[in-house]
């Protein structure tokens, strides 16, 4: 099993001009074959493999013109061929975007793939010797690649990939559910007691600062000193947003996942949710990245996220006599259910939904059930669901 471990370094300048001659030439590497391969894609109709890139990038070294590519380790341009292909063949299968080409004024990274190794406090690299590294805990296993990464705040960063064994243990817990939204954040039902963690907003929180170095910005001069430091004055914040965000919603995982054994959460569409009016607060909530730090950190301990189909109405639904009520808006934050007389709150209702939903999906060892659709129910096929739904056209009574 493989590991990552995210640590931060601290280059001396020699080691800094290193880094940034090998980001270079990683960078010139890709978009020199990625315009290779683009123009002889046109003419037959066949891109460049792995093979065709490497050979080639043998015979380039040699020419007086690119010299310069013999300062890097080999290892890395080599890896840069191979994330290109890699790229290329995630775009003809439509699993990605087509490739971009590489700018040196944004983020830059590098993969050594080998010859690295931690000694004392610092972290040995190819070509720069001992780096000196925050390391929080021991890695007695073998490394399998290092990626160093500068941002645009001119931080380096190395990401460690280790072997570890694979954990056995049997995670033992509750099984809750848990209900997304932007009043809180989480609506946590365990079968016994609810609990709501309210969003930070980050963004809004800092709004006030970025609004400012922005119209700073905006007074500078294109190409001075001056517009290039105020650029890393509003990366800044924009880094400071990103990290206050992971930095809750890693908290908040982290005790989540040490609550419960099972998490049942609702499989959003983000995207979708990210082109309505709401789209500032939901990318500020991170749903995605919040249902991210559950799954893997519950697989590393033996836990189990499940996810409920999206098209499941657990806010609608009356967990008592499971009436369904359509005439839920988003205002409506509290309702009674007109059929049992039962009040509820709109998202311990929903939480309590998701989690009895979830139940299921364990005892019987499926996808989830669509009996019951949120909406559209009359145009929908009835039956077990899948991962994905297709939307049927309603036929006019004169076709049908």
């Amino acid at each position: 099993m493989l590991d990552v471990l995210k640590v931060r370094i601290y280059p001396n300048k020699e080691q800094q001009t290193a880094l940034a001659k090998s980001f270079g030439c990683c960078r010139f590497v890709w978009n020199y074959y990625l315009e290779k391969t683009n123009t002889q894609y046109k003419e037959t109709g066949k891109g460049l493999s792995y093979c065709d890139m490497a050979k080639h990038l043998t015979e380039l070294k040699k020419q007086p013109d690119y010299l310069f590519l013999k300062e890097a380790t080999a290892a890395t341009l080599q890896q840069s061929l191979k994330n290109l292909e890699s790229a290329l063949k995630n775009f003809f299968q439509k699993r990605a975007r087509f490739p971009k080409f590489k700018s040196k004024h944004k983020k830059q990274s590098i993969r050594y793939p080998e010859s690295c190794s931690i000694q004392g406090s610092g972290l040995k690299l190819p070509k720069l010797g001992i780096v000196k590294a925050r390391i929080p805990k021991t890695i007695s296993s073998k490394i399998k690649s290092v990626t160093v990464s500068r941002t645009s705040t001119d931080k380096y960063f190395a990401a460690i990939l280790f072997e570890i064994d694979d954990l056995t243990a049997n995670k033992n817990g509750k099984i809750s559910g848990i209900d997304l939204g932007l009043t809180s954040l989480v609506t946590v039902f365990d079968g016994e007691t609810y609990t709501k963690v309210d969003p930070i907003k980050p963004t809004r929180k800092y709004a006030k600062r970025l609004r400012r170095r922005q119209q700073a910005l905006s007074r500078k001069t294109q190409g001075s000193n001056n517009r290039k430091k105020q650029v890393k004055r509003v990366a800044k914040v924009h880094e400071k947003i990103a990290n206050t965000r992971v930095n809750f919603l890693h908290k908040l995982s982290r005790k989540l996942v040490d609550e419960n054994q099972v998490i049942v959460v609702e499989n959003l569409c983000v995207k979708g949710l990210a082109r309505t009016k709401l789209a500032k607060s939901v990318l500020d909530a991170g749903f995605g990245m919040l249902i991210n730090f559950l799954s893997y950190k519950l697989e590393r301990e033996g836990g189990k996220l499940i996810e409920v189909d999206r098209f499941f109405p657990s806010t609608k639904l009356c967990h008592c006599c499971q009436f369904k009520n359509n005439s839920l808006n988003l205002s409506v934050r509290e309702w009674v259910c007109p059929n049992c007389q039962t009040h509820h709150d709109r998202d311990e209702n929903a939480a309590r939904n998701i989690r009895e939903e979830g139940i299921k999906i364990l005892s019987t060892h499926t996808a989830g059930h669509a009996e019951i659709q949120a909406c559209g129910e009359d145009v929908r096929l009835v039956g077990a669901s899948t991962k994905k739904h297709s939307s049927v056209k309603q036929e006019s009574p004169v076709t049908a």
